[in-house]
């Protein structure tokens, strides 16, 4: 009867205890999606494009916050040739949400941007989402959305 017990008491323990293992998973791909996106929004202030080039996706699009669609070669190339020759002094991402759902996750976050484009001080704020598929062993952001946030004293 005692080994009947203790057999049941590690099944309970080991069924307990596997909603914790996946939570301490879902965790820790959470903050390695959250290390791998801040490195690629530096990436971008510092015009590192071969980075940003390797882990976003070949069938990659953007959505730009005036709705325009881009592909992969489009956006690196837009990159690449500077419009309006953006200086940032500053990207800052706060409000950074992830879920996962096995080898894709769903980020969310909002940018804060603070620089100049043609020599004019710019400092917008911009709602983001961009989703993440797991290829092999690395993530590629696969789709990405900018949304203009409305300063409050504008919104009225």
């Amino acid at each position: 009867m005692k080994m009947v017990s203790t057999v049941l008491f590690m099944a309970i323990l080991a069924v307990g205890l596997s909603p914790a293992r996946g939570d301490d998973k879902k965790a820790e791909t959470a903050a390695e999606l959250k290390a791998l996106d801040a490195k690629l929004t530096d990436a971008f202030k510092s015009h590192d494009f071969e980075m940003i080039g390797k882990h976003i996706a070949d069938d990659y699009i953007l959505i730009d916050p005036r709705g325009g669609v881009h592909k992969k070669e489009q956006y690196l190339e837009h990159l690449s040739k500077g419009k309006g020759n953006p200086k940032f002094e500053d990207l800052k991402e706060t409000d950074v949400n992830v879920r996962v759902f096995g080898d894709t996750a769903v980020l969310i976050g909002l940018l804060h941007v603070k620089g100049k484009v043609q020599d004019k001080e710019i400092s917008p704020e911009y709602r983001w989402t961009r989703v993440y598929n797991k290829k092999g062993d690395e993530w590629q952001c696969v789709h990405e959305q900018h949304t203009y946030v409305v300063p409050k004293e504008e919104a009225k």
